[in-house]
């Protein structure tokens, strides 16, 4: 098949050779970038790749901030749980009025600075549940569950907030539930007062350390603070101080952020 030489393109027409294309500005096209022009680039290349790692740099201490941020507050939440459930019933007794011997409510036990940076406190009260929360399997004449003594212990053992918990039907028969269990990590000070009323007229005197009460039944309510700390090293290190209560704390350098947290609880009166 053959066409018109002028009209249509074709191998028979005569010594016709296709144009090139126009190169633009006339330069070849096989021609690389020039010493500046690389340059340029690498030097733009390098800048938005340190912009792009600063973000993800940026975002990460964000995130680490954030994610201590709500470590501390956990520990704090979790502390309030611990003395809600273990210490709000300290002196408890179904039937106040048998004026039994044996003692209850904040104990003998007690110590103030037990430990370098920790008080100790040790609370009983009758209760029909044990250490874990469990209702008693021993029941009463009435087909209930029987009370028995619970006693609860909250100190700082190697760097955690520990518990321990006896339950038992009298004081020289409790089985040790719980013993020595840390429960909240990354605290370096724990410290209790406690609310003293000396002349019997319901309003707080002073309050005073462990041991410095003449009788538990002048107490009132018990202040417990703890100063909780970051996994994380956070901020820029330096030298802080705090307060917990009474007790002057000062922190290492070490970059980690650091919250105290204090509670106050009611205690149930005790008949004389």
């Amino acid at each position: 098949m053959k066409f018109v030489c002028g009209k249509t393109i074709s191998a028979t027409c005569g010594n016709f050779r296709p144009r090139p294309w126009p190169l633009p500005y006339g330069k070849n096209l096989l021609m690389g970038m020039s010493l500046v022009e690389l340059v340029l680039a690498m030097a733009m290349s390098a800048l938005l790749i340190l912009a792009l790692v600063s973000m993800a740099m940026a975002v990460r201490n964000s995130f680490r901030l954030q994610e201590s941020l709500a470590e501390l507050q956990e520990n704090s939440r979790y502390f309030a749980d611990l003395l809600a459930i273990n210490f709000s019933d300290s002196g408890f007794h179904p039937q106040p009025w048998l004026h039994e011997s044996t003692p209850i409510g904040l104990m003998p036990q007690s110590i103030d600075a037990s430990s370098s940076n920790s008080d100790r406190l040790v609370s009983r009260s009758w209760s029909d549940r044990n250490c874990f929360g469990s209702i008693n399997p021993v029941l009463d004449p009435n087909g209930k569950p029987e009370f028995h003594l619970r006693e609860s212990a909250l100190e700082l053992i190697n760097g955690s907030l520990a518990h321990t918990c006896g339950y038992g039907p009298a004081a020289d028969s409790q089985v040790i539930q719980i013993n020595r269990q840390g429960l909240i990590p990354q605290v370096e000070a724990f410290q209790a007062l406690y609310a003293s009323d000396l002349d019997s007229d319901g309003l707080i005197d002073r309050w005073v350390k462990a041991g410095d009460w003449p009788d538990n039944r002048d107490l009132l309510a018990v202040r417990l603070g703890i100063l909780s700390s970051s996994r994380e090293i956070i901020t820029v290190p330096q030298t802080r101080s705090f307060d917990i209560l009474d007790f002057h704390f000062e922190a290492p350098a070490d970059g980690r952020l650091r919250r105290v947290t204090s509670y106050t609880l009611p205690l149930r009166p005790l008949l004389p």
